[in-house]
């Protein structure tokens, strides 16, 4: 099971990678967090030319767009049930 890590932790990674004070793999083995993991992060917290998301953002975006989706066919749904 992959482990978790709270947003401010993986905010703090970020900070210290991208203003360049520490490198990944020193953060990695000071904090315990795979080296991939942490490029992985940096990479979702940099926002995209084209939209100007972050990747984290972007997903965000598509899940609430897929749930409002979904709205309209959750009240048909339920009319129906009510009917019964």
């Amino acid at each position: 099971m992959a482990k978790r890590y709270p947003a401010e932790f993986k905010q703090n990674i970020i900070d210290l990678y991208q203003h360049k004070i520490k490198s990944a793999p020193e953060l990695a083995k000071e904090y315990g967090v795979g080296y991939s993991t942490i490029l992985k992060w940096v990479s979702g917290s940099q926002k995209s030319p084209v939209n100007g998301l972050t990747a984290d953002e972007a997903k965000e975006s598509k899940r609430i767009k897929r749930l409002e989706e979904e709205k309209p066919d959750s009240k048909k749904t339920l009319k129906l049930l009510a009917k019964d």
